[in-house]
């Protein structure tokens, strides 16, 4: 199950950093091809805007090449004892794999929420063992198991 969701992540995550590839290609043809024109207050302002955009893209990729980061640090034929990174931990409200912040994934039989092991629910769960409980939002949640 690890390596499937963990497959299935990274293909996406591949997917958006070709799309932000190719945001950031446009963008420097764009910027290449603004000339300087008789209103240059509006020349100065579509060149900051592009910047501006170029700028969030980049924080874009970051983020992704951070998560990339994180699942090539997570070893899926590893069997937990304890809730750590790379656990996935069924329990009575949800299956949850602590990795990266990323949602809810299925792997074709099972829903999944993906969350990074520094998210308030996670670090409720993290050196936890199956048959313990944690609360979360006033709610008791039995730990079934831990792979």
């Amino acid at each position: 199950m690890k390596i499937n969701l963990i497959e299935k992540c990274k293909a996406e995550i591949f997917a958006k950093k070709e799309a932000i590839d190719q945001e950031m290609e446009n963008l420097k043809t764009s910027l290449g091809a603004e000339t300087k024109s008789s209103a240059g207050d509006k020349y100065e302002t579509s060149r900051e805007m592009m910047n501006q955009e170029k700028g969030k893209l980049q924080s874009q990729m970051s983020v992704l090449n951070q998560q990339l980061e994180t699942l090539s640090k997570i070893n899926p034929s590893m069997k937990h004892e304890k809730i750590g990174l790379g656990s996935i931990v069924k329990t009575s409200a949800a299956n949850y794999f602590i990795s990266i912040s990323y949602g809810k994934v299925s792997d074709g039989k099972e829903d999944v929420f993906m969350i990074s092991a520094i998210t308030p629910l996670a670090q409720q769960m993290i050196n936890k063992i199956e048959g313990d409980e944690v609360i979360w939002n006033g709610k008791s949640i039995l730990i079934k198991e831990v792979e």
